[in-house]
């Protein structure tokens, strides 16, 4: 191609839009391997702060990586300390993402390099 493709089209906004105002949490579970700049979760929060009051919306993230034992415990510790922190919150609305690979067969996701697990388990709150 010789030159730049022209693409042509028209961006509209509707002349009139309702907001929900909300509390709103977007939570994020992330591998260790993979960069959360720039990440899905972390635009939606960027984005919609244009709509949502200073304050009414938090952005949680929590960086996993379940390869040993010790990191397992870690990561439940993190859930554990993450979910005390926000039972204060009155969060009405909850999004929440996990980025990661996933096993090409069952879907589970990868924890670590050769280890799968179910969205359940990486998601969930143990006590310790």
């Amino acid at each position: 191609m010789d030159t730049p493709m022209k693409v042509q089209g028209q961006f509209q906004m509707t002349s009139r839009s309702q907001v929900n105002t909300d509390n709103l949490l977007v939570f994020h579970f992330i591998l260790q391997s993979i960069e959360s700049i720039g990440s899905p979760p972390s635009l939606l929060y960027h984005y919609m702060q244009g709509f949502i009051c200073p304050g009414a919306m938090i952005y949680e993230e929590i960086v996993f990586n379940m390869g040993t034992h010790e990191q397992v415990i870690n990561h439940g510790r993190a859930v554990n300390d993450i979910v005390q922190c926000l039972s204060s919150n009155e969060a009405q609305r909850v999004v929440i993402f996990i980025t990661n690979h996933s096993h090409d067969t069952s879907g589970d996701l990868f924890v670590s390099p050769g280890s799968c697990a179910t969205v359940t388990e990486v998601s969930e709150s143990r006590p310790l």
